[in-house]
């Protein structure tokens, strides 16, 4: 009976969370984690840590501190430790054999049976609070969960496992497999149980060996030494009471001394936003739109440990995979088509009708965007990503021009909708914490952000590598007709590349600030976030290259896009380059600023950071390169 109260009361904790309440000192990009299990060890993550016990059994039994820890670290594969822990030995040879060499380090009698005594009783026998919470809410997420621990058969033959076996879908023990961390075929060995890809996996140990031997697999792998403070700062975001927020941020800030003020803060900040969130749902309710049904809002934090909300629970299919696999490509579309559906309904509200219209004020809301998200990359402390390093300077100078004010989602996508469990229909949208008036275009263009990305990449799952037509799955052009006939916009998305330069910015920039978390770091996950950067900045040039496309042409036709600022002499040369005496196949690009009024738009460096006074060397390069050249500032600039 406990036990389904807990779960009950995890699965509610989920809807609650699903609102993404962040934490004062971390805020994740939203939708971006397509991690399909978590991996635990149990000594230090799930249980308490073997190491304390033996310091204090050396201090209780007049043992010189070290002892146990040199028995365990000496002998490589072959010592009477790593032997135990992979089941070679049993209990009793274990505690004679390991004894002795204890004594001979100690230079008098370790009493080993006792400590082994120890490790089986007591607060040992007992699964930490905090994290038996994690794994029943991220079970309720739909994460697949695992025990993976070097673990030793007890006196009767059993392994000693003091946890719910219910809790976990595969476990995997040293002791019983004949293999022990950090080998990596244990990890395989789990991998293969679970039914995942490493890049698919979250694994938890509190050995720094243990934790690297996962990491180079490619799991996202984190050192425990605070199981409370490892899960608030997990990619997966597992939740946990706000007394733990609290706890977490006044530790990393160094301000314990402020606790006190630091809670009254944290309170008031969560209140409001359950607060504006309340209000939201509360105000949609009725209005066609697909919601959670609100039952009330609770502001004592004395209740639950945090201020909630209480909703029905909402009964339906959810999906994390875009592309929507066990389903008929009939289906996938229909489900696609009602999700487009949807966002039209949330962006043709009248937010006056409803009392919405000062929800958060639309003013300069991507510009706004921009701040926090490059804001947040340069906390990350990490080396610089040349490509992130670009877009924080072009993004600023490229936002659109027009851009209309709705109630926007925030972060609309397949896997925040809930569908009837039998019809292409949404039932509820979840996950409004991102939720104000702003720009709707930012909504569609990140519905679509699987379409831009691979099915492998380990940040989001994607679909631009899949077949879409035989999976029935609507491409993007597909995806904006539909939006822009339903919406009643002609000119269609002409900015769709700078969106989703945007949009990938803002993922690379949250996982360049998660990397910091993990011992792979600035190895694969670093240059996850790079790769990212990449393909934003592929965007960002797409998008010049369409406002280069789209600029008037010179009266002169075919010689100059540049509106007659530069013309094109009969040997082929542009006025403003000087040809290369020498090398006639070469040239040096100079631009002289005296033709320009600086900062008029005459050019398109006008006003640029490269403006200067008389002749500027750009370069040397080919006739080819130089036109690339000549495009890439285009792209750029424009």
């Amino acid at each position: 009976m406990m036990m389904k109260k807990m779960q009950t009361a995890a699965r509610f904790r989920s809807q609650l969370w699903s609102l993404k309440m962040p934490s004062l000192c971390h805020r994740s990009f939203a939708a971006i984690s397509t991690y399909k299990a978590v991996i635990f060890d149990m000594y230090g993550v799930l249980i308490p840590s073997p190491v304390k016990l033996a310091t204090v059994f050396e201090q209780q039994n007049s043992v010189p501190l070290g002892t146990l820890g040199k028995a365990i670290s000496t002998g490589g594969e072959v010592n009477t430790w790593k032997r135990f822990m992979r089941g070679e030995i049993g209990a009793e040879e274990f505690v004679e054999t390991f004894g002795r060499q204890c004594s001979e380090i100690a230079g008098s009698p370790v009493p080993i049976g006792s400590f082994l005594s120890n490790l089986t009783s007591g607060p040992m026998t007992r699964p930490l609070p905090v994290m038996m919470e994690a794994i029943l809410c991220a079970r309720s997420r739909g994460l697949k969960t695992a025990v993976l621990s070097n673990n030793f058969l007890q006196l009767n033959g059993d392994p000693f496992l003091p946890l719910n076996h219910s809790l976990f879908d595969v476990i995997v023990e040293s002791c019983r497999e004949g293999l022990s961390k950090p080998d990596p075929r244990i990890y395989h060995l789990c991998l293969n149980r679970l039914g995942v890809s490493a890049h698919e996996a979250v694994f938890l140990d509190d050995l720094k060996l243990n934790v690297e031997a996962a990491a180079q697999l490619g799991m996202h792998a984190i050192k425990v030494s605070e199981p409370r403070l490892c899960i608030l700062n997990s990619p997966i975001h597992i939740p946990l009471y706000l007394g733990d927020v609290v706890v977490y941020c006044a530790s990393d800030c160094n301000l314990v001394n402020d606790l006190a003020v630091s809670l009254s803060k944290t309170l008031c900040s969560f209140i409001t936003l359950f607060s504006l969130l309340h209000r939201l749902l509360k105000s949609l309710s009725g209005s066609g739109i697909p919601v959670p049904e609100i039952i009330d809002l609770c502001e004592d934090p004395s209740v639950l440990g945090a201020p909630f909300l209480l909703m029905e629970v909402c009964l339906g299919r959810m999906f994390s995979d875009p592309s929507l696999p066990g389903l008929t490509p009939g289906d996938r579309r229909a489900l696609y088509q009602a999700m487009q559906h949807t966002l039209c309904q949330i962006h043709c509200l009248d937010t006056r009708a409803v009392g919405l219209e000062d929800y958060g004020e639309p003013v300069d809301y991507m510009g706004l965007q921009v701040q926090w998200w490059t804001q947040q990359y340069r906390d990350s402390e990490t080396p610089p990503i040349p490509a992130m390093e670009r877009l924080i300077q072009w993004i600023p100078l490229h936002l659109p021009k027009h851009q209309r004010s709705t109630l926007i989602h925030g972060s609309f996508s397949l896997e925040n909708l809930v569908f009837h469990p039998e019809k292409p229909e949404v039932v509820a949208v979840m996950d409004w914490g991102r939720s104000r008036l702003g720009d709707p275009l930012t909504d569609l263009t990140f519905s679509c952000m699987a379409h831009c990305l691979p099915q492998d990449n380990p940040l989001l799952t994607g679909i631009s590598d899949r077949g879409l037509v035989q999976l029935g799955i609507p491409t993007v052009e597909e995806v904006m007709g539909q939006y822009c006939s339903s919406m009643g916009l002609e000119e269609g998305v002409p900015d769709w590349n700078f969106y989703m330069a945007f949009h990938l910015f803002c993922l690379a920039a949250s996982h360049q600030g998660e990397s910091k978390s993990t011992i792979a770091g600035q190895t694969g996950s670093g240059r996850l976030a790079e790769q990212v950067a990449d393909l934003a900045w592929d965007f960002a040039t797409k998008q010049g290259f369409r406002i280069f496309n789209a600029m008037p042409r010179s009266p002169h036709a075919g010689t100059s896009p540049l509106k007659g600022q530069w013309d094109c002499r009969e040997d082929g040369v542009l006025e403003g380059m000087t040809a290369n005496p020498i090398q006639t196949s070469r040239a040096q690009l100079f631009i002289h600023y005296s033709l320009q009024e600086p900062g008029n738009g005459s050019l398109p460096w006008a006003g640029s950071p490269l403006a200067g006074d008389g002749l500027k060397l750009i370069g040397n390069c080919c006739a080819s390169e130089y036109f690339a050249l000549v495009f890439l500032f285009l792209a750029f600039f424009y």
